[in-house]
């Protein structure tokens, strides 16, 4: 359980014009081609016009693993980021702060400057959400402690940055659990046979954990989990929802899913650790640029 990441925090003033909820979702469209102009390999095109070394193309191809067995257990490759998005909601006046979370996962870690000149080039005069300004940039540590990153860093600045583990989630002692809330705070999207799933049981929610977090050890962390997923797939079956709020929500375009709270009831302990780290990565469809966000609460 060793694959590293770097959770990054952008604060970020709200601009003065009034905004859709989701206008931030945006990131999802402008991210690719930032990254790739701070990569210094952007074109028109869709392709990458650099060499096969390029790191756009490392974090960006998706390639599939070349075992056939490695293949059927972890199918493709997820992309080895997740952003969380906020909400921008009524509440909100000019010059509120809010978060912009960025979570970089295994060997992609070593393109954390291009990570950060991305975001960075898409907020102020000249990026794609231009009346928005950026406040600080923050790496958050095991203890929750932020350590900032300057804005004119030079290249060793990521040195000293806390690095944390997929470990750091499961070298704790277990918690008894009977019950929990869940609280998907972005569209939920997971297909089922070609179907997008509507009914939501603890036992699916279970399964894209599984299935997100160890295709992202095993793809950009370069290990293979050591947990028996069959028995917790078992396990995961005895989990009942005892009461749920949930909703199949439309924002427009891609921004559909489940959307709500569940509770859930049985033996939940095994599962908390995968639900603490997949309130960090996000699950289901679009997990890399915030959808599937949740959180939850332990009774």
């Amino acid at each position: 359980m060793k694959t590293p990441f770097v959770q990054l925090r952008f604060s970020l003033e709200t601009p003065s014009e009034k905004l859709n909820p989701y206008a931030l979702f945006a990131i999802r469209q402008q991210f690719h081609a930032a990254f790739r102009r701070a990569a210094g390999c952007f074109h028109t095109t869709l392709t990458c016009t650099a060499d096969i070394d390029c790191p756009c193309r490392y974090i960006f191809d998706q390639k599939l693993a070349t075992d056939p067995a490695a293949l059927r257990r972890y199918q493709k490759p997820p992309l080895p980021f997740a952003f969380k998005i906020p909400l921008l909601t009524e509440e909100l006046s000019i010059g509120d702060e809010v978060v912009l979370t960025l979570v970089i996962v295994g060997e992609a870690i070593r393109h954390l400057d291009l990570f950060v000149d991305g975001v960075l080039s898409l907020f102020g005069p000249s990026g794609s959400f231009k009346n928005w300004q950026v406040i600080s940039v923050e790496a958050v540590s095991v203890d929750k402690t932020l350590v900032a990153i300057p804005p004119n860093r030079g290249g060793g600045e990521f040195d000293s940055l806390p690095i944390l583990s997929f470990d750091d989630f499961f070298s704790e002692a277990s918690v008894s659990c009977s019950r929990l809330t869940v609280s998907f705070l972005t569209p939920l999207r997971l297909v089922h046979k070609g179907s997008p799933v509507r009914n939501l049981s603890f036992s699916t929610v279970a399964g894209a954990l599984f299935r997100r977090i160890s295709s992202l050890a095993y793809y950009y962390g370069r290990e293979e989990l050591p947990h028996d997923f069959k028995w917790l797939a078992r396990q995961s079956q005895q989990v009942v929802c005892s009461r749920s709020d949930l909703n199949w929500v439309n924002h427009g375009g891609s921004l559909q899913g489940i959307e709500g709270r569940a509770e859930f009831s049985g033996a939940l302990a095994e599962f908390i650790p995968f639900l603490h780290l997949g309130s960090i990565l996000n699950i289901g469809k679009g997990a890399a640029y915030g959808m599937g966000s949740y959180s939850f609460s332990v009774d």
